[in-house]
C-alpha cells in the first residue's frame, strides 16, 4: 500500500456549515412563501395554517384532530387552537367520530364549504412568483428537497 492511499481524507456527507446555510435558506423561503400566501388570503381573514386546514377539509371533509396535526406537521394542541378559532369564525364544527367515541372530527360548515369558491388556489397564488427558475430546475430542486427531507434523522 502506498502513502497516497493511506492519507486520503475521509469523505463526509456534507459540511455542517453548508447544511446550516441550506436550512437557513429553507427557513427564509418558507417565510416568503407564507407572506405571499397571507397577502392573497388576508381579505378572507385567514391565517396560512387555517387556509391549509381548509384545503385539507375541502379535499376530505371530516378529519380527526390527530390526522390534521400529522398533515400540518404540528402538535394536536396547536391544531386544537387553530380549530377553536376557525369554529368561532363559523368555518368548521366538531362532531363525534361515528366509530371511535374518543375521537372528534373536524367538519366544514356551509360557510367553510362556500369559502372554497372565494379562495384562490395555491397554483394561482404562486403563478409567476419565481421567474428566475425554469421548470426543469424547479423539478430538480423539488427532488433534492425531498431527498434532504428523507435523509433527516428523526
Amino acid at each position: 500500500m502506498n502513502e497516497e492511499e493511506t492519507t486520503e481524507p475521509i469523505k463526509t456527507c456534507c459540511q455542517p456549515k453548508d447544511i446550516v446555510d441550506v436550512f437557513e435558506l429553507i427557513n427564509i423561503l418558507n417565510k416568503k412563501y407564507e407572506k405571499l400566501q397571507r397577502d392573497n388570503i388576508q381579505e378572507l381573514q385567514l391565517t396560512p395554517t387555517q387556509h391549509f386546514i381548509l384545503r385539507e377539509l375541502w379535499q376530505t371533509d371530516g378529519q380527526r384532530f390527530k390526522d390534521l396535526a400529522e398533515i400540518c406537521n404540528c402538535s394536536r394542541s396547536t391544531i386544537t387552537g387553530v380549530v377553536d378559532t376557525m369554529e368561532k369564525k363559523g368555518l368548521v364544527s366538531r362532531e363525534s367520530h361515528p366509530s371511535d367515541r374518543r375521537s372528534l372530527l373536524v367538519k366544514l360548515t356551509d360557510k367553510g364549504k362556500k369559502l372554497k369558491t372565494e379562495t384562490p388556489p395555491l397554483e394561482t397564488i404562486v403563478n409567476g412568483c419565481c421567474p428566475g427558475i425554469n421548470q426543469e430546475e424547479m423539478e430538480k430542486l423539488g427532488k433534492l428537497l425531498q431527498k434532504l427531507l428523507n435523509s433527516l434523522i428523526p
